[in-house]
């Protein structure tokens, strides 16, 4: 399994629009073929930083939940709402 632990820091102001953006996002990506988990999270510390942890059953389910329509228009949707560029990291689950 492939695991994704994202952080993605919005611009000032633009959090409550971001969350509303992947709210409606993440029921899509759970219906995609191969994703074992979505779940999006927003710190309580910074809430213009958020931090989506991602299961897949491997990499090509990974690589085809990037080629979706939903997540391309999600994607288009937020771009102007983030200050920089998301933080990825990519791992393996051995337990």
């Amino acid at each position: 399994m492939i695991v994704v632990a994202a952080t993605l820091q919005t611009v000032e102001g633009k959090g409550d629009e971001f969350e509303q953006e992947f709210r409606k996002l993440v029921p899509q990506v759970l219906d995609d073929p191969g994703t074992i988990a979505y779940a999006v999270h927003r710190s309580l510390n910074d809430p213009s930083k958020f931090l989506v942890y991602e299961k897949y059953e491997d990499r090509e389910a990974l690589q085809k939940h990037g080629a979706t329509a939903h997540f391309r228009e999600f994607s288009r949707a937020t771009a102007s709402m983030l200050q920089g560029r998301p933080t990825v990291e990519l791992y393996n689950e051995i337990t």
